[in-house]
């Protein structure tokens, strides 16, 4: 070992003792349980640390390292509900000066170093050695592994056994009793090198992993994902909650609709009460009408305030619209006018009565007159009717009228 491996172990070291295993919670979270029913294998993705920039990971499953050593471990453990769960990796890209290390590892665990050479790991190397907790000296295993070859790598979680298998065939088991920790599965490399992990996600090399569906969860997801934002079309949800919206809307507009309708009626009693009744007689509002008042006796209609339209209604239907009166009654005005008034305006009478009465004095018209009086007291000028006594002395006077006999 030369001084830079040895300063990499004293900091390695260092690392565990400072972050024992599980000294973070490590188990599959709610949230990380949800995410696998909904999207599967596919929930398992590798995470590169931010501090280490010698490898870099693209389509979650495709792993690039470049000139140092360095390791990368997925997001999520290798669950335990099953009997065996297993993954593989291919060897994409590797030169022969290449040392490539899978297997797995616990969390944390000193990115910098490659997995199986500190506790609580296991790994299978590319010359061919495993190394198990062992920082040091490796142990021969199996044939070494070149570029295009598949590494798969099984964990039994009820005996805690993990093993290895190179292009389809299984090898022996490298360790047993791993049940207390959760196991995350991890890649490494001294040197260039591009490697691609299969979850589960595709078909395996070896042949009982697909038969017995030891991949880490399906392929596809049972739970459907939610909709994609701003795709809302056809939604039952969001239809009846449009529906129950436009209900609400037609309640308050014909409440609304209502209180208008109140309002503007009443507001517009008073005015309609003072338009329809006539003053009551001896009023003074009778006498402060001016000359022309009393010329016409239909007044002009009068200019309410405009109301809203509101719903058609049927003839027997009753409306709250203000009264707007086409013939209002004639005003009424008592007698005790000026004189200068009356003889001016003839005592307020129509071209079509005097035309009828023939025309009149001051002596045949009474001056006064009440609401009870529909018209105006006419005496028309005429002789006097003779007593039966003057109408018999007249007789033995020789016919002599009345006049003679007085």
């Amino acid at each position: 070992m030369d001084e830079m491996d040895r300063q990499e172990y004293w900091r390695a070291r260092a690392f565990i003792e400072a972050n024992p295993p599980d000294s973070i919670p490590t188990d599959i979270s709610l949230s990380q349980f949800l995410a696998i029913q909904e999207k599967g294998v596919s929930a398992w993705e590798f995470e590169a640390e931010l501090e280490i920039a010698n490898c870099f990971v693209e389509a979650r499953t495709e792993v690039e390292f470049y000139d140092t050593e360095c390791s990368v471990q997925s997001n999520l453990p290798v669950p335990k509900q099953n009997e065996v769960y297993y993954w593989e990796c291919k060897i994409f890209e590797k030169p022969e000066t290449t040392l490539v290390a899978i297997g797995m590892t616990t969390k944390p665990y000193p990115m910098f170093r490659l997995p199986g050479y500190h506790k609580h790991s296991v790994a299978y190397l590319s010359d061919g050695s495993r190394r198990y907790n062992q920082p040091f000296n490796p142990t021969p295993y199996a044939n070494l592994f070149r570029q295009g070859d598949v590494i798969g790598v099984g964990y039994r979680p009820r005996t805690g056994t993990i093993f290895f298998t190179r292009n389809g065939k299984k090898l022996d088991d490298v360790c047993h009793g791993l049940k207390s920790h959760n196991f995350f599965p991890t890649v490494g490399a001294k040197g260039p090198a591009k490697l691609h992990i299969n979850f589960g996600q595709l078909g395996f090399v070896f042949i009982e992993a697909n038969v017995k569906k030891w991949g880490l969860a399906p392929m596809t997801g049972s739970l459907a994902p939610p909709p994609p934002y701003g795709n809302e079309a056809g939604s039952i949800l969001l239809e009846s909650g449009r529906a129950g919206v436009r209900e609400g809307e037609s309640l308050m507009d014909a409440r609304a609709f209502a209180q208008h309708h109140q309002a503007i009626a009443s507001q517009n009693l008073p005015q309609l009460t003072t338009n329809v009744h006539p003053p009551s007689p001896g009023s003074t509002s009778g006498k402060r009408k001016s000359k022309k008042s009393h010329k016409h006796t239909q007044s002009q209609p009068r200019n309410l305030p405009p109301t809203s339209p509101g719903p058609v209604r049927s003839p027997t239907e009753i409306s709250l619209a203000p009264i707007n009166p086409s013939q209002p009654p004639p005003e009424y005005t008592s007698g005790g006018e000026d004189e200068d008034s009356s003889d001016d305006t003839d005592g307020g009478y129509s071209d079509e009565r005097r035309r009828l009465l023939g025309p009149s004095t001051s002596s045949n018209r009474v001056q006064t007159r009440t609401r009870s009086q529909s018209e105006a007291v006419i005496r028309r000028v005429s002789p006097p009717i003779p007593s039966y006594g003057e109408v018999m002395l007249s007789r033995n006077n020789g016919g002599e009228g009345p006049s003679a006999a007085r």
